[in-house]
């Protein structure tokens, strides 16, 4: 999948989004933009990568990404107030139509890890939410170093599932929002509760956009307008 993606003629707003939040935001542009006659340019990366991003001094007109690291740019002062645009969970995704492994308590969980022929997550150098938890997660199970081998790490949750489409992965783990919008794969199961991670998201404007009008209607369509159906289409529950 492409990291930018141009809806309309893109020069309404300049977006940078987390890969979670990718499908619904895409919809909601479509949704939001066409109806107004102008268009927007929308760029991907992790939510970590967003939040270095911004803190060397990059601006873009809103930033979507995991809820907590905005609110610690916005305490910085380097973006605006964020707004909970929804939840996610991390799960276990398979290609279509394939059974999933049962990993429903953590000794499961283990054992399919330890019996696959190689599986997909996010690489945590990418700063990716679900990344950067699961290698925590293998490291407090003891597991880092005996699935070295099969892990296969890719930076974006789509990329994690490109994996397991192409066949590559028997399984890829990510947040099930990023495994419902991939062609081919579908979520298989959840992380058991022991050590699942649930993810709040939010939006939030840039120190200086260049339509604060745009950028404020935007938002309030994504939060609590005619783009709340896209977050719970993608996967999303409400904040």
């Amino acid at each position: 999948m492409s990291d930018e993606i141009v809806v309309g003629d893109g020069q309404g707003l300049d977006l940078l989004s987390a890969s979670a939040v990718r499908e619904a935001l895409v919809d909601c542009a479509k949704l939001f933009f066409g109806a107004k006659g102008v268009g927007t340019t929308l760029r991907f990366d992790t939510s970590g990568g967003i939040l270095k991003r911004v803190a060397a001094g990059e601006q873009r007109d809103i930033f979507a990404s995991a809820l907590q690291p905005l609110q610690d740019l916005a305490a910085r002062g380097l973006i605006e107030k964020p707004v909970a645009i929804g939840v996610s969970r991390i799960a276990l995704g398979v290609r279509k139509g394939e059974a999933s492994p049962d990993i429903s308590t953590v000794e499961k969980f283990r054992r399919v890890l330890l019996d696959a022929r190689a599986f997909a997550r996010g690489d945590p150098a990418g700063g990716g939410t679900a990344g950067n938890h699961l290698h925590d997660v293998l490291v407090k199970l003891d597991l880092l170093d005996a699935v070295k081998d099969k892990s296969i790490l890719r930076v974006g949750g789509y990329k994690v599932m490109a994996e397991v489409a192409a066949g590559r992965a028997d399984f890829g783990l990510t947040q099930g929002t990023e495994i419902a919008a991939v062609e081919g794969v579908e979520i298989g199961t959840w992380l058991p509760d022991d050590i699942q991670l649930v993810t709040t998201y939010g939006v939030a404007a840039g120190k200086a956009p260049r339509d604060p009008a745009l950028v404020k209607n935007f938002m309030d369509f994504i939060s609590k307008g005619g783009g709340v159906g896209a977050f719970v289409g993608a996967g999303f529950t409400p904040p």
